[in-house]
């Protein structure tokens, strides 16, 4: 079994500040470093990475340019992949355009600053992939269009058109999101009718909350924890679900996981019916909290998640197994500062649940719910 990893891929760029805070920056003025961090970034990195190391077979197809970017982007990938000697092969190279990267400042007490360059990503577009591309995958996900013109532009036509070509290949067809910035380009888009014109090519649909409150127009997407209810997350879900998807994940942050599904009649979901007992789908809505773990860094732990959910689809578990593991694995992400550093294969996340992981305690009303204690999680009617 199979997934393909397309979308968004930079290099992140990460001086190591560990004096001064951002006052120290003066026009004219040299503020000295520790040395620097190369790392790569992206949903392509991120979850594609995350699913290697997790010890599933996965292609990564993200656009680069053919400069020193490009370069270090191929090389630190080479570096973190298990079966890096085979990373290039599906990364599309454009001679004349420039890779996207990001300049990240993290001075002390200060919170993180971007200095982010968009290049080859801004120019991602359905003829970058084909049929041949993807022809022998199983599970084809796409990651942050929010930040690839060409995916959010034109109510997301050429985002549809990639997922029609997977379609077409017969591929489990997946998507995450990214949160666009309001006074960009991309924060004016018109997002509910991008989804409306892309869920119905989407089986597995994976935002974070405050990303689909955006998209949404809820008012308060910046919500804090005590905003949450599960009325709130059935009603994203139902919405969703609507505009045409099967499976919806809402990656709640410190919070944990929701699932909510439809009925999916047979044959719908390119292969999902083969692969999957339809009867432990149908209809679930579960909320897992996360596992108890020490937090190093967030980085790239929603992107983990994602790994952790799709590798147990294309081994035929059920909807309950699989939020749980997403969770499993987001929780190993965040005992590293970087992205994919606290990936482990996954039996070894498996043998640390059936040791008896624990998982944080939940201050949600939680009424008319059954709580899996198996898994640890939350059942809903």
């Amino acid at each position: 079994m199979k997934i393909t990893v397309a979308g968004h891929i930079c290099l992140d760029m990460i001086p190591d500040w560990r004096q001064g805070n951002i006052k120290a920056i003066k026009p004219g003025h040299m503020l000295e470093m520790e040395g620097i961090k190369f790392s790569t970034g992206g949903a392509v990195a991120n979850t594609g990475l995350a699913l290697q190391k997790l010890g599933i077979q996965a292609d990564l197809i993200g656009k680069i340019g053919k400069d020193y970017t490009g370069k270090i982007i191929i090389e630190v990938l080479q570096e973190k992949s298990p079966n890096g000697e085979n990373i290039v092969d599906n990364m599309i190279v454009s001679k004349n355009e420039e890779s996207s990267y990001s300049i990240i400042l993290e001075p002390p007490d200060t919170d993180r600053i971007f200095l982010h360059s968009p290049g080859t990503n801004h120019t991602f577009n359905s003829d970058d992939l084909s049929i041949k591309d993807i022809k022998n995958t199983d599970l084809f996900h796409f990651g942050y269009p929010p930040v690839m013109k060409k995916m959010y532009r034109n109510k997301g036509q050429e985002l549809a058109q990639i997922f029609q070509i997977a379609r077409q290949a017969s591929a489990i067809t997946s998507l995450d999101m990214t949160m666009p910035d309001p006074k960009s380009e991309a924060g004016q888009v018109n997002w509910k009718a991008v989804l409306r014109n892309v869920l119905p090519y989407v089986d597995i649909f994976l935002p974070s909350l405050q990303e689909i409150m955006y998209m949404l127009n809820y008012d308060d997407y910046y919500y804090s924890d005590k905003d949450l209810s599960i009325k709130l997350l059935e009603d994203i879900g139902s919405q969703l679900l609507k505009m045409g998807t099967k499976v919806v994940v809402l990656k709640l942050g410190e919070q944990g996981l929701y699932l909510q599904t439809d009925t999916i009649p047979h044959n719908s979901l390119s292969q999902f019916s083969t692969l999957i007992d339809l009867s432990e789908w149908n209809s679930q809505k579960l909320l897992s909290p996360c596992f108890k773990t020490r937090v190093q860094g967030t980085t790239g732990a929603g992107d983990s998640a994602i790994a952790g959910f799709l590798s147990q689809i294309i081994k035929g578990k059920s909807a309950a197994e699989a939020l749980n593991m997403a969770a499993a694995v987001g929780a190993c992400c965040v005992e590293e500062v970087d992205a994919t550093g606290g990936i482990i294969p996954l039996n070894q996340v498996e043998q640390r649940i059936q040791n008896g992981w624990s998982k944080s305690l939940t201050s949600w009303n939680l009424n008319n719910s059954i709580y899996d204690n198996h898994l640890g999680l939350w059942k809903f009617e």
